[in-house]
């Protein structure tokens, strides 16, 4: 591998691993929609946390047997409405994956854009990042250059 290509692929291994779960989440979540089934879980807990300032509504339930024979507990974050009604009823509806317990949406699912937001403003600074390096590979040596540097010579 010669010196000039390095920068280029250690930029490349950083912009893939700061993006890999955004294309996982999304994979997913194609995956959910495409060949998801949609089940009736049992809900096991509701709670609400930071009730006073800003209320998040949390479930946690189980899966079906033939979905999940471990019987996990999931939790998840849902709106208002749908806790509440999870609250009430015992029961609250997810679409699943057979194979995968794990990739699932729940009803009235809250998600958080947090991460997104943290990986697009890395995403910011690599390209920033590769901008420099392209500007900077770029510049041709002069002679000028070469003669006011103490090191060459």
């Amino acid at each position: 591998m010669t010196p000039r290509r390095t920068p280029w692929l250690a930029l490349l291994l950083v912009v893939v691993v700061v993006n890999l779960p955004v294309v996982h989440q999304a994979w997913q979540q194609w995956r959910i929609d495409r060949s998801g089934v949609h089940v009736t879980a049992e809900v096991t807990d509701t709670d609400v946390l930071r009730e006073a300032s800003d209320p998040s509504y949390v479930v946690r339930f189980r899966l079906p047997e033939d979905i999940d024979p471990e019987a996990g507990t999931w939790p998840a974050e849902v709106d208002r409405a749908s806790w509440q009604r999870a609250e009430e009823s015992g029961e609250i509806g997810v679409t699943v994956l057979r194979d995968q317990p794990s990739a699932q949406r729940v009803d009235g699912e809250r998600t958080s854009r947090v991460g997104f937001v943290i990986i697009g403003i890395v995403d910011l600074v690599l390209v920033l990042l590769l901008l420099v390096l392209w500007r900077v590979r770029r510049r041709p040596m002069t002679s000028e250059v070469i003669a006011s540097d103490p090191s060459v010579g």
